[in-house]
């Protein structure tokens, strides 16, 4: 985790962490001078450990841009999808062979796993908090 604090940020880092910032600052946790100082701290910042060090103190809602690894839940969807048509392959095999029914198995799993996967991907945004006025 050490060696990922010393990657440079892009702009697009930069402008969801002061985001996240100005919901600190309307949520109450920070007074003006706070956000002031911590937000040029953002934008004055090179790497994703000079991101973090704005966030001092405060709870964070999801990790930085930098910080996302893989998606976990797409890969363990593959694999889901492997193990079972795997395992119906293997009983197929060991039953005799004939006419291979697995093929509907198979079929229907990718239909399932094609569909979520197109679903997550198509997942609409929050729309942005309504401010009170």
């Amino acid at each position: 985790m050490a060696d990922s604090l010393d990657i440079l940020v892009a702009d697009a880092d930069r402008a969801k962490a002061a985001e996240e910032l100005r919901t600190h600052y309307e949520s109450g946790r920070l007074t003006v001078d706070e956000f002031e100082e911590r937000l040029a701290e953002v934008h004055a910042a090179r790497t994703t450990g000079d991101l973090e060090q704005a966030f001092r103190q405060l709870p964070r809602t999801e990790p930085p841009v930098s910080f996302r690894l893989r998606d976990v839940r797409w890969s363990s969807l593959a694999l889901q999808y492997v193990l079972v048509n795997a395992v119906c392959i293997t009983v197929w095999a060991f039953s005799g062979g004939g006419d291979f029914w697995p093929k509907w198995v198979l079929l229907w799993t990718l239909v399932i796993y094609l569909r979520r996967t197109a679903w997550r991907s198509r997942r609409r945004r929050l729309p942005p908090p309504r401010r009170g006025g």
